[in-house]
């Protein structure tokens, strides 16, 4: 039987929209913090003007796209992707500089592990629909997430499971890595474990996971942004764009447009006549649009 291990982002594919935003209350619901947020928004475009990142070679699938026989397999993804690796590393000292900020200026220190999880737990309407079934559904959960709260992400999810009167302990078990707001003593420091902060970073966690899979696992990596790209593409993993055409049009076609998606794939899909889409360049495993989590969990059957 099929062991099917869900390896999955956090925000806008678990959650509705971007939590980091919604993190950035916590200063000021729960110490007298001074610093108005809008400053290290400032920070992060100064990191943006900073720090250039490398050269990127667009569409990323433009090979494929031109040769379909030219699928993407464990010996040739670091050769074909090389650019693309390449840029997502440089965003690195980006990321970072608006983090080191946040570290300089004490803005989490001091906050209590006790505040964020009952932060958390009146945020459950966060989580985007269906997601609970296909946590069911799968034996083993892996978020990769740039979001900055381990304790954040995990409260959330089993107040969640909770509210739908599910057994938390019954729940296929969830692992975290992400840019992590070290705590110390019941309090966040203030400080960043600096993990998982780019595209890069991720791809170098779910490749891990693979390589410590056995053959009767089938990984999935579902995503819905740029920093995903590389994982959803990684040889012999399912990987999933989870976009609604609905809701999340723009984003899509930037996606596909990044991609080089041809449009015969799509076209049903963006018209929302088709809720699941296969994209066939990958040698072992398979490139998937997918309308939302239900539809997701009928692909596990």
């Amino acid at each position: 039987m099929t062991r099917h291990v869900l390896a999955t982002d956090f925000d806008e594919t678990i959650t509705d929209k971007d939590t980091i935003s919604v993190l950035a209350e916590l200063p000021y619901l729960y110490k007298s913090y001074n610093v108005p947020w809008t400053h290290f928004l400032d920070t992060y475009k100064q990191g943006n003007q900073k720090f250039e990142p490398a050269p990127r070679k667009l569409p990323i699938l433009d090979l494929w796209a031109r040769h379909p026989d030219q699928l993407i397999t464990a010996g040739n993804f670091d050769r074909v992707f090389r650019s693309e690796v390449e840029f997502q590393k440089s965003l690195r000292p980006i990321e970072l500089n608006s983090i080191r900020e946040l570290e300089a200026m004490g803005a989490f220190e001091g906050v209590t592990i006790e505040e964020v999880q009952k932060f958390s737990k009146n945020r459950t309407f966060l989580l985007r629909d269906g997601f609970l079934e296909a946590w069911k559904a799968v034996a083993d959960v892996h978020i990769i997430s740039v979001n900055w709260s381990k304790i954040f992400i995990q409260s959330l999810l089993d107040s969640a499971a909770e509210r739908r009167s599910l057994e938390v302990s019954s729940m296929p078990p969830v692992q975290i890595a992400c840019n992590d707001l070290i705590a110390e003593e019941g309090k966040l420091s203030g400080k960043f474990d600096k993990v998982v902060v780019t595209g890069f970073d991720k791809l170098e966690k779910l490749r891990m996971l693979v390589q410590n899979s056995s053959q009767k696992e089938t990984i999935w990596y579902v995503g819905d942004s740029e920093t995903d790209i590389l994982p959803i593409l990684y040889p012999g993993v399912n990987g999933v764009f989870l976009l609604d055409p609905a809701e999340n049009a723009k984003k899509l076609t930037k996606i596909t447009s990044v991609m080089g998606v041809p449009a015969n794939y799509l076209a049903k899909f963006a018209a929302q006549k088709l809720d699941i889409v296969e994209v066939p360049c990958k040698k072992t495993g398979m490139l998937y649009f997918v309308k939302n989590w239900r539809a997701f969990a009928r692909l596990l059957r």
